[in-house]
């Protein structure tokens, strides 16, 4: 009889329990189980936008082999109308300052590299953009905004690029000494990252600067 009424309070104990709590148990297992679906459902809303905008892209892509402007324009307007923190869109606008910079297009062309460099995520992405922004404003006829760019920039491996940029520069400003150390500078740094930039026409640049005019020590 013992037994039977210790089993009997065990049940009532359970039933009370459950009464108290059973409640909780199902809002969690089902809370549990709407959150995975949930994001199971959000991962393949993600991979299926990020198939769109690389779809997109392709478009602009196919479109600046040809320089299609308006095409590429239409692209990126896509992009940025419905896949804004894409990556994809970042380097449409790339492509789209290049088609505009060959258009001669200047102001769509720095427009697209300034909202890059604002806006890229990727920190070589924003070197790419400045160091496209820096060479526009030299062929814009601006050499000072060039040289500000080429200056302002934690280069790294683009840093002998950058150099050969503010050595442009001030060659068209007329500074052929601050020229000729540049392009000096851009040329060490080449040893250390190569491919960066145009040995060759590098020291081109170097040879059609005026030779620095001999010291008194050096005459003698």
């Amino acid at each position: 009889m013992e037994d039977y009424l210790s089993e009997r309070e065990q049940v009532d104990r359970i039933r009370q329990w459950w009464k108290e709590n059973g409640a909780w148990i199902i809002v969690g297992v089902g809370g549990g189980v709407l959150a995975l679906v949930l994001w199971n459902w959000w991962q393949g809303y993600q991979v299926d936008r990020a198939e769109e905008a690389s779809a997109i892209y392709s478009v602009v892509t196919e479109a600046a082999l040809e320089d299609r402007i308006d095409e590429i324009r239409v692209g990126v307007e896509r992009l940025e109308s419905g896949y804004g923190s894409s990556p994809y869109l970042q380097h449409a606008r790339l492509a789209l300052a290049g088609a505009a910079a060959r258009a001669e297009e200047f102001g769509v062309a720095t427009d697209q590299l300034e909202q890059v460099m604002a806006d890229a995520r990727d920190p070589q992405l924003k070197l790419v953009a400045r160091l496209r922004l820096a060479r526009l404003s030299l062929s814009a006829g601006e050499p000072g905004r060039a040289l500000e760019l080429a200056r302002a920039a934690e280069a790294g491996a683009f840093a002998p690029a950058f150099k050969e940029i503010e050595g442009d520069a001030l060659a068209a400003q007329g500074d052929e000494a601050g020229a000729r150390a540049a392009y000096e500078a851009a040329l060490a740094g080449a040893a250390q990252y190569g491919g960066v930039i145009d040995e060759n026409l590098l020291q081109l640049k170097l040879q059609s600067l005026s030779q620095p005019a001999a010291t008194e020590g050096d005459a003698s």
